[in-house]
């Protein structure tokens, strides 16, 4: 049997796009080449590990069960050319955000100026695809939110700031005029959520009164859309404080929830050793906490 790391990112990008043509579009190959590269694998393994129809891709058991192998190795691989590479290339942290917050920006400010050497990059995960692009090597780390202090298990994860929660609402809403909201008083709201319905009843299962399932109209990749669509009168949605500050624009109102769990926003790492830049930017926001909390 004859695997190379290449097949385990082919792999990895097809379980999380479930789509051959967007997965090929990320690792820049040509549908049928990747599509190659799956079938090879399969005949390595001799183990189906997607079920493909003319409209959906799936994982078979199988595939499931690769996952977390594929993930470690893949991770593995990546540690091994960072130590290769030695201080003969430039240091490279790739920084996954969900959401931007002046708690984030100041992180990064202050990371830019005092490692310097390091190539920072910032890439815009929205809500669908952050643990994916952790899980798979194509972010370092992420800046995630959860309202309340439920993080990600799969993760190492490190606990940056609390805040409390708004509802976003159009600004002609019959709460829009409102200095603060109950969440007793959101029971017949619908809520812009995202494409993921699984991942909006978790976000919102906190905030929600009796165990009732909230309305979603789940249209939304990231928060930007979801203020859009807001304004646009389709729905409500709840975010941390910061956000007024942070995307406050005409046509949508932030009205403080007196009784919601707090926003809390976690620095996520993939578990095992990481490259010392990487550290050192970890060690950097816990100061950023730390220093917040006195």
């Amino acid at each position: 049997m004859d695997l190379t790391i290449h097949h385990l990112r082919c792999f990895l990008a097809v379980a999380q796009e479930l789509h051959f043509g967007n997965a090929a579009a990320l690792l820049r190959l040509s549908p049928s080449a990747l599509s190659e590269q799956i079938s090879s694998l399969e005949r390595r393994l001799s183990r189906p590990l997607f079920d493909r129809s003319s409209r959906t891709v799936e994982l078979t058991d199988h595939g499931r069960e690769l996952l977390p192998l594929a993930r470690r190795t893949v991770a593995a691989m990546d540690d091994v050319l960072d130590w290769g590479r030695g201080d003969t290339a430039t240091p490279s942290i790739r920084v996954g955000l969900m959401v931007s917050s002046p708690g984030f920006r100041t992180i990064m400010a202050t990371a830019a100026r005092e490692m310097p050497h390091v190539r920072w990059q910032i890439r815009q995960l929205g809500f669908l695809g952050c643990s994916e692009a952790l899980a798979n090597g194509g972010v370092d780390c992420v800046f995630a939110v959860e309202i309340g202090r439920t993080p990600a298990p799969e993760f190492e994860s490190l606990l940056l700031w609390e805040e409390a929660c708004v509802l976003v609402t159009p600004e002609q809403h019959r709460l829009a005029d409102r200095t603060s909201v109950r969440l007793d008083e959101l029971a017949e709201e619908t809520f812009v959520s995202t494409e993921d319905e699984t991942a909006s009843q978790r976000w919102l299962s906190s905030v929600t009164v009796d165990g009732t399932a909230p309305r979603l109209l789940p249209v939304a990749r990231n928060f930007e859309e979801i203020l859009e669509s807001c304004s646009a009168g389709q729905g409500v949605n709840i975010a941390g404080e910061s956000a007024r500050e942070t995307y406050s624009r005409p046509g949508v109102r932030f009205i403080p929830i007196v009784d919601s769990p707090p926003a809390a926003t976690y620095l996520y790492l993939r578990r095992g050793r990481h490259p010392s830049p990487l550290e050192r930017f970890a060690r950097m926001a816990r100061e950023f906490r730390d220093g917040s909390d006195s």
